[in-house]
């Protein structure tokens, strides 16, 4: 894995240690000197603390990056963010922890605000759709979007298409194993088997589902069944996994599966384009962003509402007899897609060559580390120079992403 803190030169930059998803949305090498810099977990105390931290004296830092959590006392400052901004789930929309967030996000000294996705973007835009006119436009103006990044490898495609006489082998990843679609995998599995069908589907995840995970019904029992089908002979069940492990096992996957019913990214889908293995995800959140039916994966349809959300998520709803059975239907409609979206492949390997070869050029172009850090010093370098009595103002050359992404999907198309 690469690491951040490798240079000594360039200016400093702080940015915030969380475990995971800062690493997608920060420099992994840089021409400044990236610092790592603990903050306090105000979540520990309650999951409505989320969106707010605040760190250690800061001395000689000349910005500092921030996800997620809106720092409440450094300086010059950028966040980047994966859904809603600021993150105030369970606060009082009126209450003084909000204000004091949004005080900081439209305060001078905030210059940049980072959506990871135009999902992201959107939700942000509707999130704050309401505000008096003025202070809608000083956070629109900062608002940009950056994909995330993954270390792209420069190594040749694994798969060797003279030797696959195998079964069709899937894989997923996610440690949410409900959320993420793990039940859907199980029931691929399940539905093969019964059909005399050859797909192996291995599963990589620590289980953790039911009551704990926002999307999930509360009823243990509603879940069991998809555990038990961790057992079957063409199941493979793998807990936790070092990152490089589980990516050697995408690279020689046929495909990743991630029929997500809730993700407002999925990094496991841009990793597994990075060792060439297409993704079958759901049309939901930020992935139709980055995958285009038939050319670099299999987009299954789902029900979904404006904004991209899956239209059965209802959050005071779990324990409900409806919302269960919503979701086991959903389940079960996805696994039959994915089953009949995979058939073609079962006698036509030969087909997977072009899907391997267009997620791969996915990967380099939107995703590669390599030039996203470049980017990332560029947007910090941009920040540093700006006269803080000023708001800021984005050059559109830079700064502003395409509303559609990127055009690199649909060129894959035949």
């Amino acid at each position: 894995m690469i690491k951040h803190d490798r240079t000594s030169g360039g200016k400093k930059i702080e940015v915030l240690k969380d475990r995971y998803q800062s690493r997608f949305m920060s420099p992994r090498t840089s021409a400044h000197r990236i610092v790592r810099k603990r903050f306090v977990p105000f979540n520990y105390l309650s999951a409505r603390y989320d969106g707010f931290t605040v760190t250690e004296p800061s001395f000689g830092s000349d910005l500092t990056h921030a996800h997620n959590r809106i720092p409440l006392g450094t300086g010059r400052l950028i966040v980047s963010f994966e859904s809603h901004l600021p993150r105030q789930f369970g606060l009082a929309p009126d209450g003084a922890l909000v204000e004091l967030m949004m005080k900081r996000l439209r305060s001078r000294t905030c210059r940049r605000i980072i959506g990871m996705s135009h999902f992201a973007k959107r939700l942000f835009l509707d999130q704050h759709q309401d505000l008096d006119p003025e202070m809608f436009e000083i956070l629109s103006s900062k608002l940009m979007v950056r994909h995330p990044n993954v270390d792209v490898r420069d190594t040749p495609d694994p798969y060797d298409l003279d030797s696959d006489d195998g079964p069709l082998r899937l894989v997923f990843v996610g440690g949410h194993f409900a959320r993420k679609g793990g039940c859907v995998a199980v029931r691929v599995a399940e539905l093969a088997r019964e059909r005399g069908l050859p797909v192996h589907v291995t599963i990589i995840s620590s289980m953790v589902m039911g009551e704990a995970v926002w999307t999930d019904p509360i009823d243990p029992d509603v879940l069991a069944p998809y555990a038990t089908g961790l057992d079957a002979p063409n199941v493979t069940h793998l807990e936790g996994q070092p990152n490089q492990v589980v990516r050697q096992i995408m690279g020689q996957s046929h495909f990743s599966l991630l029929p997500t019913f809730a993700d407002t990214f999925g990094f496991s889908a841009i990793e597994s384009m990075a060792e060439y293995t297409p993704v079958i995800a759901t049309k939901t959140g930020a992935l139709p962003e980055f995958i285009t039916d038939t050319a670099n994966g299999i987009m299954l349809d789902i029900e979904t509402t404006d904004a991209g959300e899956w239209a059965g998520l209802n959050f005071s709803a779990r324990g409900t007899k409806a919302y269960a059975d919503r979701f086991v239907s959903t389940i079960d409609d996805l696994a039959e897609q994915t089953l009949r979206r995979i058939e073609p492949y079962l006698d036509n390997r030969q087909a997977l060559v072009p899907l391997r070869a267009a997620a791969r050029q996915t990967a380099e172009t939107m995703f590669d580390a390599r030039q996203a850090s470049a980017n990332w010093d560029t947007i910090y370098d941009r920040v540093i120079a700006e006269d803080m009595s000023q708001q800021a103002q984005l050059d559109p050359l830079i700064d502003v992403s395409s509303p559609d992404g990127w055009p690199g999907p649909a060129s894959h198309k035949t």
